[in-house]
């Protein structure tokens, strides 16, 4: 009992003799362990992450990075669940974790908000993270998309630009993120009294599984590859995220364009693939990395009863504009290239 309590800084073990036993702990290399102490306390101290899309890029890596240190400091280890868009790996998976004992779940979540609030009623603590639901109340760390993507249709309007399309994954056409990103690019149209175009919402078809085929992105799009190649084809394109805009640029080079030059291309979210793209992509960054500490925090302080489970934590974190090269000032050459 007196290295238990000396090894978790008791007070009621003097320093000289905490100092003694962790001294000899570290000349046993113990290491305390967590399986025991959690059928003492009947805690598993796992957290487990649900990963709705694919984990192909830099965005869950990241959200990761975040959420692991944070989550070892406190106790905790942590469980990482990819579902490849599934919703019913998605239900199963929950429910497989959740006979297990998980403490609780950060989820980027696959679409359905049932399988959610089935979660809520069986008092199991949860955030989202990235994305919410509209129509389920829950804890939720986002980033503050409508202003992000505000903030970057002002950009290329201040460059000149009156015709800019947003083009969007089409699988996420109805998600929060994409939704408000949407919104944020309409009003910015407006308040600067542009025209706003039906037809300049592209939706845009990426692979579904993880085998892509880059021959196959302008047949799988010929919407968008009409626009391009019609009399008044846009004159920027705006991403819904920097994936997205990857496969736009394979799209645009395939049809003979160049970017900046012809038409200009910028994303959202600053993963580490739009630095390293040619030309580099410009975009709105999200603080992923924040996001997975903070949605990390909020989940252990409800399952550690700091937050109550009554009320819901609501978190929206600031993007922040990085200018490269992929985006340029209107000049009269490139109006009539878009004619």
């Amino acid at each position: 009992m007196t290295v238990s309590l000396a090894l978790r800084a008791d007070s009621s073990i003097s320093a000289a003799m905490q100092q003694k036993i962790r001294q000899i702990a570290a000349e046993l290399d113990y290491t305390p362990n967590h399986m025991a102490k959690g059928l003492i306390h009947g805690k598993s101290y796992n957290l487990t992450i649900m990963i709705g899309g694919f984990l192909h890029d830099d965005y869950q890596h990241q959200f990761v990075k975040g959420v692991i240190p944070y989550a070892l400091k406190r106790g905790y280890i942590v469980s990482m669940v990819p579902l490849e868009r599934d919703l019913e790996l998605e239900r199963a998976m929950i429910e497989k974790f959740t006979r297990m004992q998980t403490e609780g779940f950060l989820i980027f979540h696959c679409g359905e908000p049932s399988t959610y609030a089935a979660l809520q009623k069986q008092g199991v603590p949860f955030v989202l993270y990235t994305k919410y639901f509209e129509t389920l109340d829950s804890d939720y760390v986002v980033c503050d998309d409508y202003n992000g993507a505000y903030a970057m249709t002002e950009y290329l309007i201040d460059l000149g630009h009156k015709d800019i399309a947003f083009v969007y994954d089409s699988y996420l056409e109805q998600s929060s993120e994409v939704k408000e990103r949407r919104m944020g690019y309409i009003q910015a149209l407006r308040d600067r009294e542009l025209p706003y175009k039906e037809n300049n919402l592209i939706s845009f078809n990426l692979f579904s599984s993880n085998e892509f085929v880059a021959s196959e992105i302008l047949e799988n799009n010929r919407t968008f590859i009409d626009i391009l190649t019609g009399p008044n084809r846009p004159t920027a394109l705006f991403a819904c995220n920097d994936i997205l805009a990857s496969f736009i640029y394979i799209a645009v080079k395939r049809l003979g364009l160049t970017i900046p030059d012809d038409i200009s291309v910028v994303g959202y979210e600053g993963v580490y693939l739009g630095s390293v793209i040619d030309p580099p992509l410009t975009t709105v960054a999200t603080p992923i990395q924040e996001m997975g500490r903070k949605a990390c925090q909020v989940l252990l302080d409800k399952i550690e009863g700091i937050l109550p489970q009554s009320e819901y934590v609501k978190i929206r974190l600031k993007p922040e504009l990085v200018i490269r090269e992929s985006a340029a000032a209107l000049t009269d050459s490139s109006r009539n290239s878009s004619k």
